[in-house]
């Protein structure tokens, strides 16, 4: 800003409350003493500083110069009482439209202006009709806006001085509360209906109650004005259609290494006809898709023709050829959380807890499940990321709408075989995961499924991987089942509940009505189950028992033949077990006796609950019953058994094993016939007839 002038130069800036000419301006600062100094250059006179000249031209100069507004008047000492609460004001300030925003900055920089002028040293009224004619404003107006802000802040001036319109006031059409209530009762449904024929139905209603009612797009208009959208949707669509429109949780997948963490769902192919190999043809066919979450890659997936346990079960088995993950995020459906994968798991939710349940192939191997929320209200089903591979555009209509199957698999006469199907699935697979420029966290829009693999193999992580065995324990199924009296294994699988498959092992014999683990390959039932005890505890192998013909007369040899041999290694067990006892018994009465013989003043008392005498016909005598025990001819007792002649008659028995079964039907073994004699011989009673 320049600050010293000539009196000519002064004239020509046009400043209000200065004379036009210099003559002028020189005589006025004559008689006013204006500061003046010597003009340097050619021509001489004086120059004359801008603090000098009159109010309203000083303001003027200084308003054209753009000086720096001043801050508010330091002097106002009324303190800040009438000052509205300052959240409630900025609140209103923000949900002002922005033409009121605007206004309020437009007044408040005129403001800034005069106070500008007034610091700078022009007079408040000069100043404030000076910033009026300059803006167009009424001098009253301004006076009017500073009053306003005289005991505010400067920092909440704006909303102070936002205009404050309170608009026109709404004319409201007549309506009976009676017809409102039915009109927004009846468009509030899950019917959905629409606002017209709300409002036809309304009109039948009031001409028959006399109500008064506006138009119909009045109507439409106070309900989308005074009812809460939300509420809307509520009524008309749903408490998921309400969480639909609230914001959703963004996960960090970064925290996994690849193959550490999976999520897995099944996708039903319902538009395709498909022909299985035992001629059945089904639009029901089911793959298990298992997705590597941080990826997003698709590591296995099993087809079948629905969606079973067994589907679910075969799908981990192809996964664990990959990687060994160590979480897996599933439903919570009767496929996925049941008691043979996920059993032991807390928050399965699914079938009754059992204290036999055991651990699930899942936990057993390390695997620990996680389930999704089915609740559409505080959950959300949809959340895995697999699901998102099925959606529009996604492998269900990539199958559908296959090249290779145009005009086919529409019907069951146009089914195709399982074998295409299948391949055409593996290469859907494939471009599906070699897709680029895919925008996900890790693919970050530049890379595919397949490449954002590689790419944290590339890092140096170390995938985790199953032994072959971990791996075979998912070819098996599991089924928890009490052991007979008899030590079979009854399993349900394949039969119905009043013809299940047997099994049986010398070990399960030993595990007569105790609960178990049967691990069994569903498709090979013939080939045995694995027992396991409850706490995972490997305890035996039992063989399959299968029914045979009733007329099987070889089948029932076999059967009879190692029934005698099993029942021979209970009996020579049993022998040894007595024989044991009877040593031990007659050493003890031995040493009895010789302490009798020893002291025989002093005979050892009856102990309690002594046998009654008379109670046998003879008075026992160890010297007579090992005699008889031996078979002596003098006692009248049983012969000697004759253990060379015994052990040729069960020879020449095998040999001729139809005579030996007619001869047991006669009278039974040889040997139990002597056995039974010198029972009878050792009681005292004559021999059996």
């Amino acid at each position: 800003m320049i600050e010293w002038m000539s009196a000519a130069d002064w004239a020509a800036q046009g400043l209000p409350g200065l004379p036009s000419t210099a003559r002028r301006i020189a005589d006025r600062a004559n008689r006013d003493q204006w500061q003046s100094r010597p003009r340097e250059g050619r021509g001489g006179g004086l120059e004359y500083h801008w603090s000098s000249l009159p109010e309203g031209a000083r303001a003027a100069w200084l308003l054209r110069h753009g000086v720096a507004p001043a801050a508010a008047p330091k002097s106002e000492p009324e303190p800040l009482a009438e000052e509205p609460p300052q959240e409630e004001a900025w609140t209103a300030y923000q949900a002002a439209p922005d033409h009121l925003r605007q206004e309020a900055e437009r007044r408040m920089k005129l403001i800034l202006d005069v106070l500008t002028l007034i610091e700078a040293g022009s007079g408040r009224v000069s100043a404030v009709e000076l910033i009026a004619e300059k803006s167009g404003t009424a001098p009253a107006t301004l006076r009017r806006w500073i009053a306003a802000v005289k005991r505010v802040e400067q920092r909440n001036w704006l909303p102070a001085l936002a205009p404050r319109y309170a608009g026109k006031a709404e004319r409201r059409a007549e309506c009976d509360e009676s017809a409102w209530d039915w009109y927004a009762g009846h468009y509030l449904t899950r019917r959905q209906p629409s606002h017209a024929d709300s409002y036809r139905r309304l009109e039948e209603v009031a001409a028959n109650e006399g109500w008064r009612i506006p138009s119909a797009k009045t109507l439409a208009r106070r309900i989308e004005t005074e009812i809460d959208p939300l509420v809307i949707v509520m009524r008309r669509e749903g408490v998921k259609a309400v969480a639909a429109r609230l914001p959703k949780q963004r996960r960090d997948v970064s925290v996994f290494a690849p193959g550490e963490a999976v999520n897995g769902d099944g996708l039903k192919f319902d538009k395709l006809w498909v022909r299985f190999p035992d001629g059945e043809i089904l639009n029901t066919a089911t793959a298990w898709f298992f997705q590597d979450l941080p990826t997003r890659r698709i590591l296995a997936f099993r087809l079948g023709k629905t969606e079973h346990t067994d589907l679910f079960r075969l799908a981990t088995y192809d996964l664990t050829a990959i990687c060994a993950p160590r979480l897996m995020w599933i439903d919570n459906t009767r496929v996925a959380a049941n008691k043979l994968m996920t059993a032991g798991v807390e928050h399965r939710h699914r079938f009754r807890k059992d204290e036999s349940d055991g651990v699930g192939l899942l936990p057993a191997l390390g695997i620990e499940p996680h389930f999704t929320n089915p609740d559409g209200e505080i959950g959300n089903p949809g959340a895995k990321p697999i699901e998102r591979a099925f959606g529009i555009g996604g492998l269900h209509d990539k199958v559908a709408t296959h090249p290779a199957l145009a005009g086919r698999g529409y019907s069951k006469a146009t089914a195709v075989p399982v074998e295409e199907v299948q391949a055409i699935l593996v290469d859907e697979v494939r471009r599906h995961n070699a897709q680029p420029k895919r925008r996900t966290q890790l693919c970050r829009g530049l890379l595919s499924f397949d490449e954002a693999w590689a790419e944290a193999e590339a890092s140096g992580l170390i995938l985790r991987r199953f032994s072959e065995a971990q791996r075979r324990l998912l070819l098996m199924a599991r089924e928890a089942v009490t052991v007979g009296r008899d030590g079979v294994v009854s399993v349900k699988a394949g039969s119905a509940a009043w013809r299940k498959n047997r099994y049986w092992a010398e070990a399960t014999a030993r595990l007569a009505g105790q609960k178990v683990v049967a691990l069994f390959d569903p498709e090979n039932l013939s080939a045995g189950i694995h027992v396991y005890a409850l706490d995972g505890r490997y305890l035996a192998e039992a063989t399959y028992m299968p029914d045979e013909a009733f007329n099987s007369t070889d089948a029932g040899r076999e059967w009879s033949k190692n029934r005698r041999r099993q029942i021979k290694t209970v009996k020579q067990g049993a022998a040894a077990a007595e024989r044991m006892r009877e040593i031990e018994r007659a050493e003890l009465y031995a040493k009895a006796r010789r302490a009798a013989q020893e002291n025989p003043e002093a005979p050892p008392e009856a102990a309690t609950g002594a046998v009654v005498a008379g109670y046998f016909a003879r008075t026992p005598d160890p010297a007579r019953d090992a005699r008889e025990a031996l078979g002596s001819p003098e006692s009248g007792a049983a012969q000697p058994l004759d253990f060379a002649a015994m052990a040729a008659a069960r020879r020449a028995a095998r040999n001729a094993p139809q005579e030996r079964e007619e001869d047991e039907e006669e009278g039974g073994d040889e040997f139990v016939q002597q056995v039974l004699a010198g029972a009878r011989a050792f009681r005292g009673l004559p021999p059996a007839e």
